[in-house]
C-alpha cells in the first residue's frame, strides 16, 4: 500500500482499527498498533456530554497514551456544531490531551439511540448540520493553536434511496475534513450483508477534486479482501472492525499477505495470553475502577479471543460469568 498524509500525519501503512463501542479500549488499541495497525481511535465519546459535564465522566473511553499509541485519535459523536466547538477546545485545553494527533467525528453509527439523537450516520440526512460540525471542529483547533486534522466516519447511505451519493462526502471535504472513512453499509444493514465497494468507490471519486485521502471499511479480514477492497473502492486506506475483535494479529496478516509474506496464525494458547494482557491492561488503565465491573465489561470481549480453539463453548460460559481476573486466568489455565 501506497502511503498517505492526513494533514500534517504521514501514515506509511495505512491500515487502521475502526473504532467500536466496548472494544476500542485503550489497553487494546495499543496492542493492534504493535501488530501493525497505523492508528486506532477510541471508541465514540459524546461531544455534548464533554461541553456539559467536562472529561471526568468521559476518560475512560476518551483515554490516549501518546507514549504507547503511535498517533492517539479521538472519535466524537454528536449533533450540534457548538457542542463539538467547546468539546474540543476543553479537550485541546486538557494536559491529557496534548499528545493527541487527529480528532475523529462519526457520522456514521447506525444504532438507534445514537441515531435518535441527530448523531452518527442521521447526520446523512442533513449534509448541512454536518459541515457546520466539521467547520465548527476545525475552528475549535485552529483557534486553539493545534495543527491536528478533522476526519469523518461515515456510511454509504441513511438508506437505499441515497446509498453511494456524492453530495454529503464532498460537502464534508469542502469544510475541511482532512480523510474521510466510508463503512461499505448503509444504516439500516447496520452489519448485516456484505459491504457494497461500488456504492464506497462512487463517493470517494467525488471527494477527488477536493486532493484528501480516502478509507474504506467493510468486509476486510485477510490480504485477499483487503486487496479487493482497495481495488473496488480506489480508496487510498483501510479500517478493520469486527475482524480485529478478539483478533489483533488481523493487522499483521492483511500486511504480510499484502506485501507476499506468509502469515503465521497465533497459537490458542497465545490467544489465551492475549485476552489476559488486554484484560490485565484494562485494569490497570483504570485503577479506580472495581476489578469485578473491569471483569465484567471485558465478558463481552472475551469470547472472540476463544473462538475456533477446541471446547471453545464450554470455555465462552465459564469466561462470561467470571468476575475476578484469578478467575479468568483459571478458565484460561493460565499462571
Amino acid at each position: 500500500m501506497n502511503p498517505v498524509k492526513i494533514g500534517n500525519i504521514n501514515i506509511d501503512n495505512p491500515i487502521c482499527l475502526a473504532p467500536m463501542a466496548g472494544f476500542s479500549a485503550l489497553s487494546f488499541r495499543v496492542i493492534c498498533g504493535e501488530m501493525g495497525a497505523a492508528y486506532c481511535p477510541t471508541e465514540l465519546v459524546s461531544a455534548r456530554s464533554i461541553r456539559y459535564n467536562g472529561l471526568g465522566r468521559n476518560s475512560r473511553y476518551s483515554m490516549i497514551d501518546p507514549v504507547r499509541e503511535k498517533i492517539p485519535v479521538i472519535q466524537l459523536f454528536g449533533s450540534e456544531p457548538e457542542d463539538f466547538t467547546a468539546a474540543v477546545s476543553k479537550l485541546l485545553a486538557s494536559p491529557e490531551y496534548q499528545g493527541l494527533k487527529i480528532l475523529d467525528i462519526n457520522m456514521g453509527c447506525p444504532v438507534p439511540k445514537v441515531v435518535k439523537t441527530g448523531s452518527g450516520s442521521a447526520l446523512m440526512t442533513d449534509p448541512l448540520r454536518a459541515s457546520k460540525i466539521v467547520e465548527a471542529a476545525v475552528r475549535a483547533v485552529e483557534q486553539a493553536g493545534f495543527d491536528i486534522p478533522v476526519t469523518c466516519k461515515t456510511r454509504t447511505g441513511y438508506d437505499d434511496r441515497d446509498k453511494g451519493g456524492p453530495d454529503f462526502v464532498r460537502a464534508l471535504a469542502e469544510s475541511g475534513a482532512a480523510m474521510i472513512c466510508i463503512h461499505g453499509r448503509t444504516r439500516p444493514q447496520m452489519y448485516a450483508g456484505y459491504a457494497d465497494y461500488d456504492a464506497v468507490a462512487k463517493m470517494t471519486e467525488a471527494v477527488r477534486p477536493c486532493n484528501i485521502p480516502v478509507f474504506a471499511n467493510g468486509d476486510v479480514k485477510d490480504g485477499k479482501s483487503a486487496l479487493k477492497a482497495l481495488d473496488r473502492t480506489g480508496a487510498d486506506g483501510l479500517m478493520v472492525g469486527r475482524a480485529a475483535r478478539g483478533n489483533p494479529w488481523v493487522f499483521r496478516r492483511i500486511t504480510d499477505e499484502l506485501e507476499g509474506r506468509e502469515f503465521t496464525e497465533p497459537t490458542d494458547l497465545e490467544k489465551r495470553q492475549m485476552l489476559l494482557r488486554e484484560l490485565m491492561g484494562r485494569r490497570e488503565d483504570n485503577p479506580d475502577c472495581d476489578e469485578g465491573a473491569v471483569v465484567r465489561e471485558f465478558r463481552a470481549v472475551m469470547p472472540f479471543y476463544i473462538k475456533g480453539e477446541e471446547g471453545a463453548a464450554a470455555v465462552k460460559r465459564a469466561l462470561c460469568s467470571a468476575s475476578s481476573i484469578d478467575e479468568v486466568k483459571e478458565i484460561l489455565e493460565l499462571d
